[in-house]
């Protein structure tokens, strides 16, 4: 008996094997959708709002570099007056100091005195 369990073979492995079918897939055609007029005119307005609003972004960014640039030159202007301003305080400031206005005035046979000096408060 044990003789003929090991020949024994079931009924599946007796079978002799086909090659596997491949399987194809069908594919499936979609129609595409028909847009309405109602779509159609919602994505007209909303890709000429799109272009205005680029457009608009681009113009205002321009502008914006622009009026920046002209601010700029105003600031270094304004820099530059009160750099001048500041060298003119200083000559000022020479040019009244006491000593130099004793020198000015002994140049020209001037002398300082009091007495015709009026106070410009009173």
């Amino acid at each position: 008996m044990a003789q003929n369990a090991y020949h024994y073979q079931d009924a599946a492995r007796t079978v002799p094997k086909r090659p596997a079918q491949v399987k194809t897939k069908a594919r499936k055609r979609y129609q595409p959708a028909v847009w309405t007029k109602q779509e159609r005119s919602l994505v007209i307005v909303m890709a000429v709002t799109v272009l205005f609003m680029m457009l608009a972004t681009v113009w205002t960014t321009v502008s914006m570099q622009r009026v920046e640039a002209k601010n700029q030159a105003v600031s270094q202007k304004i820099d530059k007056v009160k750099e001048e301003n500041d060298s003119y305080r200083g000559d000022i400031q020479a040019k009244t100091n006491k000593d130099n206005l004793e020198k000015v005035a002994k140049s020209a046979n001037m002398e300082q005195s009091t007495t015709n000096v009026r106070n410009v408060n009173q």
